[in-house]
Order: structure tokens, then C-alpha cells, then sequence
């Protein structure tokens, strides 16, 4: 209902388009009010805010989009272009590596922390996830 495609278009573009909405409007178990907890990072989604072990974390507008959607879909390997259509929005025409740049900033106020949660998959994507024992 949010969103529309004009002709001529491609057949990825309206698959991409579609996994976008049914990612915004998909209710989470992981929810608690507000709130969405993995391992011992919270983050308080109407408040802006986020800790982990207790302590909070500075971050930018796209950071914490980026956390929230790593949060929501904690031990879930996200692909690169799922992230740019969830955080950057499908219309995104920039350089797609900015999705690396970002990881980078996240794992630097995340995994500051031990054990690091942040884990990229090579070849498929990143996840949120604690490590492998």
C-alpha cells in the first residue's frame, strides 16, 4: 500500500521492493515493547538509545538503523543488498560498499566489548550472533 512500481519494471525490483515492506510491517517475537534485547546488547527503539554490558553506545542515525536491523534479525546472516534496502532504502544509488564502511563503525562501538557479535559470513553477508564455541 506504501509503495508502487511503474512500467516498465523488473521483476527483482518488485521481488526486492516486496521483501522490503514485509520486512517493515512483520511483527517480532523479539520485541518487548519497545525494547530489543540479543546476548547483552539492548537497544530501546523510541528512545534512541543503546547499551551493551551496561554501557551505552553513541550512534549515528544509520548505525543504530543498521543495529536495530541486526537486532531484529540476531543469528540471521543478512546479505549486502538486503541491508541497503533496509537501511538505506531500495532507491539507494550510492556506492554499495557503504554497508562495509558501516559494519566497520558498528563492530568498532559493539565489539568493543567481548565476545565480538558481529560476524561477516564471506561471500553471503553479516549476522549478529555470539561466537562459536
Amino acid at each position: 500500500g506504501d509503495d508502487y512500481v511503474t512500467k516498465p519494471f523488473s521483476l527483482t525490483e518488485v521481488v526486492a521492493r516486496v521483501r522490503a515492506v514485509l520486512r517493515r510491517t512483520r511483527p517480532s517475537d523479539e520485541f518487548s515493547g519497545s525494547f530489543v534485547r540479543y546476548a547483552d546488547v539492548v537497544m530501546d527503539i523510541d528512545a534512541h538509545e543503546a547499551w551493551r554490558q551496561d554501557h551505552a553506545l553513541e550512534l549515528t542515525p544509520t548505525e543504530f538503523k543498521l543495529l536495530q536491523l541486526l537486532l531484529e534479525n540476531a543469528r540471521r546472516v543478512l546479505s549486502k543488498s538486503e541491508i541497503l534496502d533496509s537501511v538505506w532504502d531500495y532507491e539507494f544509488e550510492g556506492d554499495p560498499n557503504i554497508v562495509e564502511t558501516y559494519i566497520s563503525y558498528l563492530r568498532k562501538k559493539v565489539d568493543e566489548f567481548e565476545p565480538s557479535l558481529i560476524h561477516t559470513v564471506r561471500g553471503v553477508g553479516y549476522s549478529l550472533r555470539l561466537p562459536r564455541t
